[in-house]
C-alpha cells in the first residue's frame, strides 16, 4: 500500500493528464497500463492513479526510491504528455502524519497545484507554503496535508486528505490562509481547485 509521509525518503513523481470528461475512463485504464510496466523498472517503489470528480484530470502519483531510477525509466509513449515533475515532500500537518493510498480508502483528496512564475519564487513560496498549511491544521474534515516541491523550482503541489466534499468546501468558502493567498499567487499562477480526487488504482 503506498505511503504518503515526510518519513520515507521517496521522490514523488506527478503526473497530471488533463482529459476530456467522456475520455476519462479510458484514460484511466492507459495511464494504469504504464505504471504497470513501470513496475519493473529498478527502483520503482509504488504507484498510484486518481481521477477528479469533474471528469477533467487524470493523476498518477508514482514514488521512487533514488533519482537515478527515475531518471533512467521512460516517458509515457502512447498518451499525450503530462505536466510532469519530481518532487520530495517539504512540510507535513499533522507533522508526523502517513496517508495511506487505497482505492475505495475513506476520504477524498484535494490537489492545491502552483506553478511558479519563475523557478527563483520557489523558496519564498515555501516559506509562505508552510505558514498556510499551519492556518489550515485543525479545520474540521481535514485529514492530512503534504506539501510537496518539485526539484527543477517550478511547481508546489498539495495533496491534502479531506473526510468530506462538505467538509472541503466549508474550509474552502472562508479559507484560513487567504491573508497570505495575495502573495503567495504574486509568485506562482494557481490550479486550486474545488473539486476532489479518488484513488482508483495502487501497486
Amino acid at each position: 500500500m503506498p505511503i504518503v509521509t515526510k518519513a520515507n525518503d521517496l521522490l514523488a513523481e506527478f503526473a497530471i493528464f488533463p482529459v476530456e470528461p467522456d475520455l476519462q475512463v479510458s484514460l484511466v485504464e492507459r495511464v494504469i497500463q504504464n505504471i504497470n510496466t513501470l513496475k519493473h523498472q529498478p527502483g520503482f517503489a509504488s504507484g498510484t492513479v486518481l481521477h477528479s470528480h469533474d471528469g477533467l484530470r487524470v493523476t498518477s502519483y508514482v514514488q521512487w526510491i533514488d533519482l537515478a531510477s527515475y531518471v533512467a525509466t521512460q516517458p509515457f509513449t502512447d498518451i499525450a504528455a503530462p505536466d510532469i515533475h519530481l518532487f520530495e515532500i517539504f512540510a507535513a500537518e499533522p507533522e508526523s502524519t502517513e496517508l495511506q493510498l487505497s482505492p475505495n480508502m475513506s476520504g477524498l483528496i484535494n490537489f492545491g497545484i502552483f506553478k511558479m512564475k519563475h523557478p527563483e519564487n520557489q523558496p519564498r513560496f515555501i516559506e509562505l507554503f508552510r505558514q498556510a498549511l499551519e492556518m489550515v491544521s485543525g479545520q474540521a474534515g481535514l485529514i492530512s496535508t503534504h506539501a510537496h516541491r518539485s526539484f527543477d523550482g517550478w511547481r508546489c503541489i498539495n495533496f491534502g486528505h479531506w473526510e468530506s466534499v462538505e467538509k472541503f468546501t466549508a474550509m474552502d468558502s472562508n479559507r484560513p490562509f487567504s491573508p497570505l493567498f495575495g502573495e503567495m499567487l504574486a509568485l506562482a499562477d494557481n490550479e486550486y481547485q474545488k473539486t476532489l480526487h479518488e484513488v482508483v488504482f495502487t501497486t
